[in-house]
Formats: structure tokens, C-alpha cells, sequence
């Protein structure tokens, strides 16, 4: 794996990585929680979604901005893919990137790729962003990782230009810019390039944007309004052999120095490449080195940063040396230290910004969890600070309550003792009482005093005959 030499990159990248998946899970576990517990609504529902997809989709990127033939490309290759043993990215003298490329991980595809937008959709209004949603607008062509040279060729089809009429050129916003008018003018083949590829650093999240000229740059306004703003590291490259020439300057002005004072503008590097045009045989080392630092200096005048934001390198001898494992040429590039301060000050922000979004999505949805069960336990401590306090005084009323349900017992078996004793006497007398109404005995009764009023003729005998029957009744 192609990195710094002390795996300081590879370690960041990993961190960042790591640091990602953990504020996944936190968020998936935080969403499982709301909904065992029924407290999210709709809107927390798409909230927490939007910051899950966003999370599963973050990328680390690394924009690359240079004017043509700055060793953009090859500072590339020898940075992230030195450990393939050759370039992955064309790089030669002369114009190589003739298109914004994107070089990334698609974990939903199951073979690398290189997808062409071609330049005739810029007669659209329709921006990259939208097409890049449609494969079906794409050229794709697929990658063998297992052959490097194979590979080489189809990711060169990014270079490739032709020649249009310059009615054409003017129709696709690339007409010359110097006034001048040609019957034909070359123009990029490709409107736009993206690359997957299953290398280390970029199946953990990494992503390159390899940008082309400031003409390239102008005319794709979504490479001023969104790539450069959103990526986390911009590096701006010039070259020793030509100091910042007034292109350079052009580039830097209109597109990078707003972004190099955002913030502690730690985001924003700047390069001087090619050092080794430099080096001279004829010289001592110490006079080369002076000779470098003059021109870092001057680059910091000019572009108006901090001289410890230049870093001088030589790109093409920093691969050389890696390919063959050439310590010592390593070391005399310079590479190692632009990969350090990258690892270092650019990739910990990287992280921070991370978790601030993160943040900002589910951060007030958090504090109102936290206020509810805050509050819910906050009332079951005052529950049961209140049964502590009333143990012992349940003690005492229970017992209270015990002694009198027992004398309430006994008042109770006593009543229904009496009452038992009383029921016997009542049906004992309600017995009597049945058998003295019988209406046999009182037809005897009757029939019988009858008999003696029949006998009786005078009315002393009738009157003792009625009082003999209502006595007996």
C-alpha cells in the first residue's frame, strides 16, 4: 500500500474509518431505542434517516487543482497507488487530465469501473450532479485489477480529446478564449470521469478529485460552487520549474484563496513540485536547499499563506523511490513530509466535521431524550425516596390495622352466634304459629262449637259456645 512511509496516512484514513462506524452504529442503536420505546415522530424518522444515509455515504476528499503540466497527476500516483509498481493515472509531459475525475470506492458495484460522461451533455443545462444519478448517460468500462498495463489503458481513455468545428466548441462553451477563430478546436472527449477502485485507502472512505485547468475549471461551475467547498483538503500545485505563473495566480484568486481562509485554512496545501529540476550535480546540497527554500518563500509571498502551507516536492522521484523502495530517494522528495502534514492536520478536522453533522442532525433529538428519561428518573428516585421514608410508618399502620380487623373477628363470631340461636328460636316459633293456622283444626274447631250452639237454646248457652271457639282459636 502506497502511503507515507511511516503508515501515518493509512492510520488516519483508518481513523477516520473507524471514527465513521462508530457514529453509525451510535445513530442506528439510538434509532433502534426510539422506536422500542415509541418516542420518535415522523419528523425525527426522516431526520435520522437523512443522517444515516449521510453517514453511509461520506467520503473523505482530497481535491487536487493545478494549471496543466504541474505533475498534478503524478503527485497523485505517487501519494495513493505507488504500490501497484507503475502510474495508475496518465501522467506525461504535457496536458494529461482533460476532465474532472473522481477517484473512489463504489461498494455497490461489484467490478471497478470507469464511467465517461460525454462533453456533448454539456449542451444541457443539466449539472454532473444529476447525470452522475443515471448510468444510462455513462460510458462504462470495466477494470481488471489483476492487470495493471490493461488497466492503464482504459483509465488513459480519460485523456483523450478531438477536434470539433468551432461552431460546435462555441455551442459546448469551449470556443478559444484568446478571440482567435480556427475551423476546429480539440476539446476534452469526456465532460466528467469517475473511477472506482478497490484500493485500501479508498475502500475506507477516501476519494480523489483530480481537476483539470482553469479553463476546464471555469466552465464547470460545479467545481467552484460544490467539489472544491465540500472537499476537506485541497492541493494546489505550481511548479518549480515555472513559479506561479500568471495563470497560476488566475487559478489561485478565483478559486482556492477564498477556500484557504476558511477556518484555520489548515484544508488548503499548497505544493511546489518538480524540485528536482532544481537539483544540480554541480552544486552542493546545502546550496540546492537554499535554492528550494527561496522559491517556497517566494510561493508563500505570492499566494499570500503561510510558508509552513508550502511544501516543496519532487512527485516523479517520490514514485521512483517507492516503486523500488529507494529510501534514500525518498527522503531527498520530500514526499513523506506533504503526507505527514496531510495525515496529521488535514484528516483529525476531517473527523471533527464528521461528528459536528452529526450533531447538528440527531443533536436535538438527543438533548429531548435525554430530557425525557432525565425526567422519568428524576420521578422514580422521588417515588421511591418517599416509600423509603414510609416504611417504617406502614409497620406501625399495618399492625394497628391487624389488631382491629381481629377485634372486628371477634365482634363478628360473637353476633353470629346469638344470631344462630335467635334463627332457631324464631323457626321454632314460626312452626307453632303454622300449625295454629292450620285450616283443619280450625274447620274442627268450628264444626265443633257448631255442635254446642245447636244444643244451647237459650242465649246465655249460645254466648258461652262462641267464647269457647275463639278461645280455642
Amino acid at each position: 500500500m502506497a502511503g507515507a512511509g511511516d503508515g501515518t496516512l493509512e492510520r488516519e484514513v483508518g481513523a477516520y474509518a473507524a471514527s465513521r462506524s462508530g457514529l453509525l452504529e451510535g445513530v442506528q442503536a439510538f434509532q433502534a431505542w426510539l422506536e422500542d420505546f415509541g418516542e420518535a415522530s415522523a419528523e425525527d424518522d426522516l431526520r435520522l434517516y437523512e443522517t444515516l444515509e449521510a453517514l453511509r455515504h461520506d467520503r473523505l476528499t482530497v481535491a487536487f487543482v493545478a494549471e496543466f503540466s504541474r505533475g498534478k497527476s503524478e503527485l497523485i500516483n505517487a501519494i495513493f497507488f505507488a504500490g501497484h509498481g507503475r502510474r495508475l493515472l496518465p501522467s506525461q509531459a504535457g496536458r494529461t487530465t482533460m476532465c474532472p475525475t473522481e477517484i473512489f470506492h463504489d461498494a455497490e458495484s461489484e467490478r471497478p469501473y470507469v464511467r465517461l460522461l460525454p462533453i456533448e451533455t454539456r449542451r444541457t443545462d443539466i449539472p454532473v450532479s444529476e447525470y452522475r444519478r443515471d448510468p444510462i448517460h455513462w460510458v462504462t468500462l470495466y477494470l481488471d485489477p489483476a492487470d495493471p498495463e490493461g488497466m492503464a489503458e482504459t483509465i488513459a481513455e480519460i485523456v483523450r480529446t478531438k477536434h470539433v468545428p468551432l461552431a460546435q466548441a462555441r455551442e459546448l462553451g469551449l470556443a478559444p478564449q484568446d478571440g482567435s477563430a480556427p475551423e476546429t478546436v480539440e476539446v476534452p472527449k469526456w465532460r466528467h470521469a469517475l473511477i472506482s477502485f478497490p484500493h485500501p485507502l479508498l475502500e475506507q472512505g477516501l476519494a480523489i478529485l483530480d481537476t483539470p485547468g482553469l479553463n476546464a475549471i471555469g466552465a464547470e461551475p460545479e467545481l467552484t460552487l460544490n467539489a472544491l467547498p465540500a472537499a476537506q483538503a485541497v492541493l494546489f500545485v505550481v511548479g518549480a520549474d515555472t513559479g506561479v505563473t500568471r495563470s497560476d495566480l488566475e487559478m489561485w484568486n478565483e478559486h482556492v484563496a477564498r477556500l484557504a481562509r476558511r477556518g484555520d485554512g489548515q484544508g488548503v496545501i499548497v505544493v511546489l513540485n518538480k524540485i528536482d529540476t532544481l537539483w544540480d550535480e554541480l552544486r552542493s546540497r546545502e546550496e540546492v536547499e537554499a535554492a528550494i527554500e527561496r522559491q517556497r518563500q517566494e510561493v508563500a509571498g505570492i499566494l499570500g499563506v503561510d510558508v509552513a502551507q508550502v511544501f516543496p516536492v519532487s512527485a516523479q522521484k517520490g514514485l521512483v523511490a517507492k516503486v523500488r523502495g529507494d529510501e534514500a530517494l525518498l527522503a531527498r522528495s520530500r514526499l513523506r513530509a506533504l503526507e505527514r502534514h496531510f495525515a496529521e492536520a488535514v484528516l483529525p478536522r476531517k473527523r471533527a466535521i464528521l461528528r459536528e453533522a452529526v450533531h447538528r442532525g440527531v443533536g436535538d433529538q438527543l438533548d429531548n431524550a435525554r430530557s425525557v428519561v432525565g425526567g422519568r428518573l428524576e420521578q422514580a428516585r422521588a417515588q421511591l425516596n418517599e416509600l423509603r421514608s414510609l416504611s417504617g410508618k406502614n409497620v406501625a399502620v399495618l399492625e394497628d390495622l391487624l389488631k382491629k380487623a381481629r377485634a372486628e373477628q371477634a365482634t363478628y363470631l360473637r353476633h353470629l352466634q346469638s344470631y344462630q340461636s335467635s334463627k332457631r328460636l324464631l323457626q321454632k316459633q314460626a312452626r307453632e304459629l303454622l300449625a295454629a293456622l292450620s285450616l283443619e283444626r280450625i274447620d274442627r274447631r268450628i264444626h265443633a262449637a257448631r255442635v254446642e250452639m245447636a244444643k244451647s237454646w237459650t242465649t246465655a248457652g249460645l254466648k258461652r259456645s262462641m267464647r269457647t271457639l275463639f278461645d280455642g282459636l
